[in-house]
């Protein structure tokens, strides 16, 4: 037998235990990046990318007439009034948000916020988010502040997103905003406190104890189960005031707008002057002894989220739920 022909059997004998070892190391390199990259974790191809014109055009134009015929909306809680030392940043009244990319809740919540505060400046750099897959309302369609900027010439708009959407450390909040957090973040009806989303309205109003609607409005059915719409579905029916979802988001937001309006001097006039600027239940927040919040002069409509509808910051990871 020739030198050259006992090569090539020594050759295709090797490539015999090359090929199974090559495909075996293929199989381990990719199996690692699917599993331990953001996209592959969290199954969001969008995550991260440039919310297009067309959506953000959806959010920012929600009317007038709209806005007024939702009014509280349906099953929407209103923020609670506090008494704090004034807030503000840049000679304007401070609105804090805090929450995590995770959290379904805060997910929720995202749609009223921007849908709000349009009426009051312009948000640039919006991106698409979805909660954790993880956890309870799966994959609930949202957005990020990550990123984000805010402009107003009435308020000034201060975010923190304390972790992304794999319960990664993402922002890191300030002492004076975790103090703000675990003071008027404590909830008579679970004896929770430091829970997220909170929105702060310039220490005069807060949302906390949770989302002001359940993020079962953004699902098939309304359940915890049903599968999550998207962005495309959601978003062109928040100007239709007989949808589910403007009747949640909405209402939502007009209590923000609302709070907005008392905190800066009620302008503008254009949006401040609406019925749906009016719409704010004056709740205050219980005396330490007391359980219960005390209405003074007008009653929620709808059933409040549950007393699971939030989640814990962050900064408290060992009462996570």
């Amino acid at each position: 037998m020739s030198r050259r022909v006992r090569t090539g059997q020594r050759k295709r004998s090797n490539a015999i235990y090359i090929i199974p070892i090559l495909v075996i190391v293929t199989g381990v390199v990719g199996y690692y990046i699917f599993t331990q990259s953001g996209t592959a974790i969290t199954g969001c191809s969008l995550c991260g990318t440039a919310v297009p014109a067309t959506v953000l055009s959806d959010l920012s134009g929600v009317s007038t007439n709209t806005l007024n015929q939702v009014g509280k909306g349906s099953g929407v809680t209103a923020p609670v009034s506090i008494s704090g030392s004034s807030l503000a940043l840049n000679g304007k009244p401070e609105v804090l948000y805090m929450g995590a990319e995770y959290c379904p809740y805060c997910a929720a919540e995202r749609w009223a916020i921007i849908v709000a505060l349009d009426k009051f400046g312009n948000f640039t750099g919006i991106q698409y988010m979805e909660s954790t897959a993880t956890d309870v309302f799966p994959s609930t369609p949202t957005y990020t502040f990550v990123g984000a900027t805010y402009t107003s010439s009435y308020i000034t708009f201060v975010t923190v997103e304390q972790a992304d959407r794999n319960d990664n450390p993402l922002q890191t909040a300030t002492t004076d905003e975790t103090s703000l957090l675990t003071s008027y973040d404590n909830c008579a009806s679970t004896g929770q406190a430091g829970g997220i989303p909170f929105i702060d309205f310039a220490n005069s109003y807060v949302v906390n104890c949770g989302s002001q609607y359940s993020p079962a409005a953004l699902r098939v059915g309304a359940t915890a189960t049903g599968a999550a719409y998207n962005w495309t579905q959601i978003a062109p029916e928040l100007n239709n005031a007989s949808s589910v979802f403007a009747q949640s988001i909405d209402g939502a937001a007009n209590s923000i707008i609302s709070a907005i309006c008392k905190v800066d001097g009620n302008a503008p006039s254009s949006v401040c002057s609406q019925s749906s600027a009016q719409t704010l239940s004056y709740i205050r927040m219980p005396p330490s002894a007391s359980s219960q919040p005390l209405v003074s002069d007008s009653v929620l409509e709808g059933q409040a989220p549950s007393a699971a509808a939030s989640r814990f910051a962050p900064t408290r990871q060992a009462a996570w739920v």
